[in-house]
Parts: structure tokens; C-alpha cells; sequence
């Protein structure tokens, strides 16, 4: 493949990932500061001006998900605007970060500009880079930036940023055990890398975490069916019927019929690969179906 066949590659999985995680955002929003209020009252505007602005990243997230793509430079916008009127704000430039990465994605999608894709990339993960500046330990910056370090070191064969990225997954997860948003990002993530990079107990620690987060939602039904694709790949068949058949019974329509789907491969003599990696890039790239799908 040339040059350009690999960077389209790379593009396309990157989207994917960013795209990749559904769910459970920080966001809030703004008011202006006016210049001769003490210091106390300009940082507490400060933070009004904060979450209305994430607040309003979270709406266009949500609208996304649900299929107005459009929203996409608007959604920049915003967060570029916020970025510099307050320029030392971690969860402004994490927030800046996923909307790049966010409209990276848009470029590869029926309509966008795939000439778009690598450069707002780019820009997504130096807005990452500039929230872990800001905050070395911020769980969700260091999460995201992680994975999609780690997927694409792992497409370039450099073993060692993978493993780093890899790493810091981990350390998010470590610094912020109770967060959806960095057991999301690392199970979604993780389940996509190669083989070398993986590893089981963790997969099965997020998507344990994430089946009780969700409970009985639509969400849930996708994730414990994933956890027992999981069984099924690691040689559990008993397990991953457990699973499969809680969905099958009272899970959402769509879900139900992908249930279906593995119990009868699984009595035809297993699961194949290529149905659990399918629907573990549907996750990532389709996250309408946990968001704005009427079933």
C-alpha cells in the first residue's frame, strides 16, 4: 500500500476512535467576567463560564451521536473560543481535544472532507497533549490521549509509544477507578488493539464496571454482549451464554437479534472473529446505536 493509502488508513482508524466513545462526557458552560470584580468573583465566574461552555459541548456531542453531523464546527468552535479566554483550563482543552478528534471523524463520513481528517487529528491530540500540560493527572485527558496514541503507534509498528499509551490507559483508570468516561475509553480502545497490546483481566475489569454502570439500559444490552464476546474469545462459551441470553430476553430489539446471532454460532461451534471485531468497531464508529436510534 503507498503512502497515501496508509495515512488514509491511519485517518479512517483514527476517526473510528475518536468517534469510539459513546458516552459519559465532562462538559458545562460560560458567562462573561467583568474586569473590576475582585479576584474571588472573576475565578467563580470563571468557573460558571467553564461548565456552561461544557454544557454546551455535551449538547452537541449528544446531537452528533444522534446523527446531526453538521453541528461538528460548531462544536470546534466553541471550545476554541473557551480555549482562549481561559487559556489554563484542563477540562476546557480536554474538551477541545474530543471535538477535534470529533470532527475528524466527520470528514470520513458520507458528506464530510476526508482531506480534513489527518490535520483536525492533529489538532485534537495537541489539545490533549496541552490538558495534560495544564494537569499531568487528569484521568480523562490522559485516557483518551492514551488509546489513540497506542492504536496508532501500534498501526506504525513502534512497540514501545503503544506500550506507553497502553500504559497510560491504565494510570487513568488508577487515578480515577470510579470514572465511566476512563473505563469506557480504555475498554473501547483496548478491544481494538492488537493482540500483543491487550490484555483480558482489564477488558473484562471495564466491561464489568461498565454492564453495572449501565444496568438495564440499551447501552448495557450492547456491553454485556461484548463481555461475552469477550468469554467467547477466551475460551468461557458457558460464560458468554450467560450473557448472551440476558440480552436475548430482555434486551432491547436490535440488541436481542445480535444475541441471537452469537448463541447460534456458539451451538454451530463458536463465535467467528470477524462478528466480534464487527461489532466491536460499531461501538466505536456507531455510537447511534445507544444514542437517537427509535427501535
Amino acid at each position: 500500500m503507498d503512502r497515501y493509502g496508509n495515512c488514509h488508513r491511519w485517518a479512517a482508524n483514527a476517526a473510528r476512535i475518536a468517534t469510539g466513545v459513546c458516552t459519559f462526557l465532562f462538559i458545562l458552560v460560560a458567562i462573561c467576567i467583568v474586569a473590576f470584580k475582585s479576584a474571588a468573583a472573576i475565578a467563580g465566574e470563571t468557573d460558571v463560564r467553564t461548565r456552561e461552555v461544557l454544557s454546551q459541548a455535551m449538547e452537541y456531542q449528544i446531537k452528533f451521536r444522534s446523527g446531526q453531523l453538521d453541528v461538528a464546527p460548531a462544536y470546534v468552535a466553541l471550545l476554541e473560543a473557551a480555549t482562549n479566554e481561559i487559556p489554563n483550563n484542563a477540562d476546557l482543552w480536554y474538551a477541545l481535544g474530543r471535538a477535534y478528534l470529533l470532527r475528524g471523524a466527520r470528514a470520513l463520513l458520507p458528506g464530510g472532507a476526508p482531506a480534513e481528517a489527518m490535520p483536525a487529528m492533529g489538532k485534537g491530540i495537541a489539545a490533549l497533549k496541552r490538558a495534560l500540560q495544564i494537569n499531568p493527572d487528569h484521568p480523562q485527558a490522559l485516557a483518551q490521549l492514551g488509546g489513540v496514541q497506542a492504536l496508532m503507534a501500534s498501526m506504525a509498528n513502534s512497540q514501545d509509544l503503544a506500550n506507553r499509551g497502553v500504559a497510560d490507559m491504565n494510570r487513568a483508570v488508577a487515578l480515577a477507578p470510579d470514572s465511566t468516561m476512563v473505563h469506557l475509553t480504555r475498554a473501547f480502545l483496548g478491544l481494538t488493539l492488537p493482540d500483543r497490546l491487550r490484555n483480558h483481566t482489564t477488558e473484562f475489569e471495564d466491561l464489568n464496571f461498565l454492564v453495572q454502570g449501565a444496568e438495564w439500559s440499551k447501552a448495557a444490552d450492547y456491553i454485556r454482549i461484548m463481555r461475552g464476546d469477550l468469554q467467547a474469545e477466551t475460551g468461557n462459551p458457558d460464560l458468554a451464554r450467560e450473557d448472551y441470553r440476558v440480552v436475548l430476553s430482555s434486551g432491547t430489539s436490535a440488541a436481542s437479534k445480535e444475541a441471537g446471532k452469537r448463541l447460534a454460532a456458539l451451538d454451530a461451534g463458536g463465535v467467528p472473529m470477524e462478528q466480534i471485531k464487527a461489532l466491536r468497531t460499531a461501538a466505536g464508529a456507531q455510537c447511534s446505536m445507544c444514542h437517537g436510534r427509535q427501535e
